[in-house]
């Protein structure tokens, strides 16, 4: 574990990207939590998501298995919310 941080820490920390399905993608395309942090702040111009997007980053490199829980979950989260707003517009 190169972060010295729990992975429930990582977890809170990464946060704020989780609804935000292009910032993951970016996350996932990068090679570092350094390169994620690059990318993610230069798409959107925010120091904050870009840390997000840095520990989500840091998540994948220290704990793959907890990172596969968490995007999967989170990618259920998105799936639901989508068709509860399609929903809402029929």
């Amino acid at each position: 574990m190169a972060t010295g941080r729990s992975v429930s820490e990582v977890k809170v920390r990464c946060k704020a990207v989780l609804d935000r399905p292009e910032l993951i993608h970016l996350v996932q395309q990068s090679n570092s939590p350094t390169a994620a942090y690059t990318v993610v702040l230069a798409e959107t111009g925010n120091d904050d998501l870009a840390k997000a997007g840095r520990w989500l980053a840091v998540l994948r490199r220290d704990y793959q298995e907890e990172y596969e829980k968490f995007i999967s979950s989170t990618k259920s989260c998105q799936a639901t919310k989508a068709r509860q707003e399609q929903e809402k517009v029929l």
